[in-house]
């Protein structure tokens, strides 16, 4: 394989599109950019470059991938970074003839380098380009993990998913409540100021995205149910008056993590302590 590739970034205009664009020039790769407002089609990057990436929404992957797919042949990868796996990776699996690729960097555009970040890989069809895939990323510090597409979607239900709609339901009451930055982040711990920074985070950006990750996620109503009755629960044991029944019930939930509990505590002090350097 020659090492220096063309590589067709569409939604290459985008902030992940970009952030990558500059990933892969760095790498010595040739990137052609594709988008709605440029010049270079997506036929054009299918049928000029070796690795054609796909980094838009789930559905105008999916759109573009059976618009392109047939153009693609065999020698070719179409990979896409779409956030859920299991649709995208059908979809370009059963529209070419190229190598498929399903890829999520499970990072966003503000970060400064790929070193350390976690990307999942979730292979379609052939090994050429993944292990090509896999030496760009590893070689510059990324952390890898490969698995099923339907495995992976499950998982987002949880990292992605449950995260943000809890984070939106936070942000809600505090609104119902009327708690603003002006009245609360004076009072607030560490720890709070963290979540309210997180809560800001998540509205500062693309909302629509976010959305997206809670329902476009099939798994995600399951874990909400389970979310719903862990809460029931958490509200029994800790409101019941009962001192022991609350801590019977943290003391259950502690001896699950308990692997991770000291080394979480030591991370999470790194974070409150760069909150104030």
């Amino acid at each position: 394989m020659n090492k220096i590739i063309s590589i067709g970034i569409i939604g290459g205009t985008g902030s992940m599109g970009r952030w990558f664009n500059n990933f892969f020039s760095a790498a010595g790769h040739k990137v052609l950019v594709s988008g709605r407002t440029t010049d270079i089609t997506y036929t054009d990057v299918a049928k000029e470059c070796n690795v054609v990436v796909l980094s838009v929404p789930l559905t105008a992957a999916v759109s573009i991938s059976k618009e392109i797919g047939p153009l693609m042949r065999e020698g070719q990868l179409l990979m896409d970074m779409c956030s859920l796996k299991e649709e995208i990776v059908i979809s370009m699996t059963d529209n070419t003839k190229a190598d498929v690729l399903g890829t999520h960097p499970l990072f966003g555009p503000f970060t400064d380098s790929i070193k350390g970040q976690n990307i999942v890989l979730c292979p379609g069809k052939g090994e050429r380009w993944l292990k090509w895939i896999e030496n760009e990323y590893a070689s510059k510090g990324a952390v890898l993990c490969t698995m099923d597409p339907l495995t992976h979607d499950r998982h987002m239900a949880v990292v992605q998913g449950l995260t943000h709609f809890t984070t939106i339901c936070m942000a809600r009451t505090l609104q119902k409540m009327n708690m603003d930055a002006g009245n609360v982040l004076s009072c607030s711990t560490p720890v709070f100021k963290i979540n309210y920074n997180l809560i800001g985070r998540l509205f500062a950006q693309d909302l629509d995205l976010y959305k997206s990750l809670i329902n476009k996620n099939k798994n995600f109503k399951d874990v909400l149910e389970v979310f719903i009755s862990a809460m029931d629960e958490g509200k029994n044991a800790l409101l019941s008056g009962q001192d022991e029944s609350g801590t019977l019930f943290m003391e259950n939930i502690r001896e699950f993590f308990k692997d991770s509990c000291k080394d979480a505590l030591k991370e999470s002090n790194k974070i409150i302590s760069a909150l104030y350097s």
